[in-house]
C-alpha cells in the first residue's frame, strides 16, 4: 500500500495519545479505513485492567491469584480477599466486575 501523508492539528494528535498511547497511529489508520469503508479488522475493546501497583490492580491480581488456585473466583471470594487487605469494598466489586468482563 502507497504512504501519504496527512497534517492533523497537534492538540488533536495529542488528546488521542492521551487515549491510545503507543497504539495512536494504529487507531487513526483504523478509524480513516472505517471511515472510508475499507475496515476488514473489528474494532478491539481496549482493556480495563489497571496498572501494576494500584489499588484496583491489587483487586485483579487478586481474582487472578484465585482463579488460579481454585479454578474459579466468584464476586464472594475476591471481595471478601480484598477486604481483607483494607481494599474498599465498592472498588473490590466493580473491578471484580470488570475484571469478569475480560475474564468470562
Amino acid at each position: 500500500m502507497e504512504q501519504v501523508s496527512i497534517q492533523i492539528p497537534a492538540s488533536l494528535y495529542c488528546q488521542i495519545y492521551v487515549k491510545h498511547e503507543e497504539q495512536t497511529t494504529n487507531v487513526i489508520i483504523e478509524t480513516l479505513k472505517a471511515y472510508s469503508g475499507m475496515s476488514q479488522s473489528k474494532t478491539t475493546a481496549k482493556s480495563l485492567r489497571p496498572g501494576e501497583g494500584t489499588i484496583t490492580g491489587r483487586v485483579w491480581k487478586i481474582a487472578d491469584q484465585l482463579k488460579a488456585e481454585n479454578g474459579v473466583a466468584n464476586r464472594t471470594l475476591v471481595v471478601e480477599a480484598c477486604m481483607a487487605e483494607g481494599i474498599n469494598m465498592n472498588t473490590a466489586n466493580t473491578q471484580f466486575s470488570n475484571w469478569s468482563k475480560e475474564n468470562s
